[in-house]
């Protein structure tokens, strides 16, 4: 019997001399590719199943809509509706849960289900952002596009949207104030002075952005610091020899804060029988109003300890100033150029929101002049929905680039306001009754808009 001798291999490693063999040296070979496939295997089993299997077109194309419509300020009912539609004619089946802050869309896929969670702020209006949206949303409705061509174009959307510099901010904020100001009940002298109480709010919330522990508390500090300096502005407009009053400037200069279009947006949530919704938004409505009613609370709290101005007679909103002047066609300039920039509509687009707000007015007026101001509201919210409605069918877009301005006249938050501010002062049965106004006038708003749809339905969900 013969034996061959294997001459053994050496190698070096760190200055030691390693003996191996060829059987060895072929083994680990071996077992390094065998370990490569296997991770091949694997890397590509994976990979297949998250994009063919988790993630199909259909599934990333709903749950890309969705989180583009909420993050526009899209209703609950109103956004499960768009999202449903476009499910069905891409022949799937889906049901879909929205919430302030999650959407929860379930697809069906024969025995199997498919879940996507997202977990979102809540969303604020951003017309220009839904209205890009709508029009993709319609298009994949139709059949002009499909799953992957969708998600495309809402990407397309998201890039071409300009947002507006920190400085236009800040100017529409002075704006919105000022036009707030005459329909409080001010005038002239009241417009002027909320004009750098609201300017001085959006230098303040957009300093309170940057980081998220200050921007938790940027309501708060803006109420807080805007009474203060309404109380400034007043001070020295009297030395000047005007008269403004200090509850309307400091009304209206934090009036951006208070969450009027939620309040309503709730109620219409709730009156569509999402009552998740409606519940999770209406208590952050009031938390909200909470919140900038403390920090209003203690700015004239350190108003009233340096005897800087008298604390004057309360307001009380109306909903329509009694004349027209031109002082009120100012305000109405001034309110449609700062919602436009606020909402983040398109420039073109300003027009059709002073439209808007003409029409608010102009349905509000008459409703109170013929049936009363208890139903004012209806009329106006109804008078808004049917021409949105009539907008919608007949230039395919949204109906809410028309109804949001034109009911964010109709000031439900800031009778909010003043019912939390009597509670701080201990007046607590009038401030119940002024809040419980608030809640009436938010949910006339929302049937109002439930007439509009049943008498001119719109032609898609939003």
């Amino acid at each position: 019997m013969s034996l061959t001798k294997q001459r053994p291999l050496r190698r070096v490693r760190g200055g030691g001399a390693i003996s191996l063999t060829r059987p060895k040296i072929e083994y680990i070979l071996s077992m390094r590719k065998q370990k490569q496939h296997d991770a091949e295997i694997r890397h590509g089993a994976s990979r297949g199943a998250s994009h063919d299997h988790v993630h199909p077109p259909g599934d990333r194309f709903l749950a890309t809509l969705a989180r583009m419509l909420h993050e526009a300020g899209t209703p609950a009912h109103q956004l499960e509706g768009l999202v449903t539609s476009c499910a069905q004619r891409l022949g799937m089946s889906v049901a879909i849960f929205s919430l302030p802050t999650w959407i929860n869309i379930t697809v069906e896929d024969g025995e199997d289900q498919r879940t996507v969670n997202l977990r979102v702020d809540p969303g604020s209006p951003k017309l220009a952002l839904l209205e890009g949206t709508y029009r993709v949303a319609d298009r994949v409705a139709c059949g002009e596009l499909d799953a992957p061509g969708g998600t495309a174009a809402l990407r397309g959307v998201r890039e071409s949207l300009h947002k507006p510099s920190a400085l236009t901010l800040c100017i529409a904020y002075a704006l919105f104030s000022a036009g707030a100001a005459r329909f409080l009940g001010g005038d002239g002298d009241e417009m002027l002075a909320a004009l750098p109480v609201g300017f001085a709010l959006g230098v303040l919330l957009k300093f309170a952005s940057r980081r998220r522990e200050r921007e938790l508390l940027g309501e708060f500090g803006g109420a807080c610091v805007s009474t203060i300096l309404a109380a400034i502005i007043v001070r020295w407009m009297m030395l000047m020899g005007m008269d403004p009053s200090l509850r309307v400037v400091s009304l209206a200069g934090l009036v951006t804060l208070l969450p009027g279009l939620s309040l309503s947006t709730a109620m219409s949530e709730l009156s569509t029988r999402n009552l998740a919704s409606g519940s999770a938004r209406l208590i952050g409505a009031i938390t909200t109003l909470a919140v900038v009613g403390m920090g209003a609370a203690i700015g004239d709290k350190c108003v009233a300890l340096v005897h800087l101005v008298g604390e004057g007679t309360p307001v009380i909103p109306s909903l329509v100033p009694q004349a027209f002047d031109m002082t009120l066609a100012i305000a109405l300039v001034s309110i449609a150029i700062g919602l436009s920039i606020v909402f983040q509509c398109k420039p073109k687009r300003t027009p059709l929101v002073f439209a808007s707000c003409i029409i608010g007015f102009a349905a509000t007026k008459v409703g109170r002049d013929t049936i009363g101001v208890e139903f004012a509201p209806v009329v106006a919210a109804a008078a808004v929905g049917i021409i949105g409605n009539l907008y919608a069918r007949l230039r395919r877009q949204p109906t809410l680039v028309i109804v949001l301005p034109g009911i964010a006249l109709l000031l439900p938050g800031s009778l909010g306001f003043r019912g939390i501010q009597d509670i701080f002062a201990t007046d607590t049965l009038a401030g119940l009754n002024t809040a419980v106004s608030a809640l009436v006038v938010a949910a006339s708003i929302a049937a109002g808009l439930l007439i509009a749809n049943a008498v001119l339905p719109s032609p898609r969900h939003v």
